[in-house]
């Protein structure tokens, strides 16, 4: 397989397993913040397991093992974009799993003041948004990726539809 073909597989998996199933667990656990489920028994330890499995997931991910020749700089600035991206998205796991971790102690009768529980979500908010603006700029570095091969010119993908973040939104 060559080296595009090879990043292109990777940056997938990442789109169709990590993110897909990291917009799950968050629909989620918006589900269990909404007002009419406040007195529903929350599965906090399972949202957080799912958080880390999908994080482990992403991590397992290695761009760098793709050989990229120095003279593909398109393909070189998608790698940087999809790396960016794996650090990004490994915080805001991290975020969410301490706003899981600090809901959980607090229906466990640990003092949660206002203060700390507004850092987290803050913390979350912040993490969230800086994943969205560069998973949309890498979609859109992949896009053209997969769209036109080297000198410009369309690509044959043999009827693969490679999906993008923005395709799940």
């Amino acid at each position: 397989m060559d080296y595009r073909t090879e990043l292109m597989r990777l940056i997938d998996r990442f789109n169709v397993g990590s993110v897909e199933e990291f917009k799950e667990a968050e629909a989620l656990i918006v589900k269990d913040s909404k007002f009419a489920s406040i007195t529903k028994k929350k599965d906090y330890d399972g949202h957080i397991r799912i958080l880390k499995k999908v994080k482990t997931n992403a991590q397992k991910l290695d761009p760098k093992a793709v050989k990229i020749p120095e003279s593909d700089s398109e393909t070189l600035e998608l790698r940087k974009a999809f790396e960016k991206c794996l650090v990004i998205f490994s915080g805001v796991c991290d975020s969410y799993i301490q706003m899981q971790t600090a809901l959980k102690d607090k229906a466990a009768g640990v003092e949660l003041k206002y203060s700390q529980f507004k850092q987290i979500n803050q913390k979350v908010r912040f993490a969230r948004a800086s994943l969205n603006e560069n998973m949309h700029e890498m979609d859109v570095l992949y896009s053209d990726f997969i769209q036109f091969g080297e000198g410009n010119e369309e690509e044959d993908l043999g009827g693969v539809e490679y999906k993008t973040y923005d395709s799940f939104l």
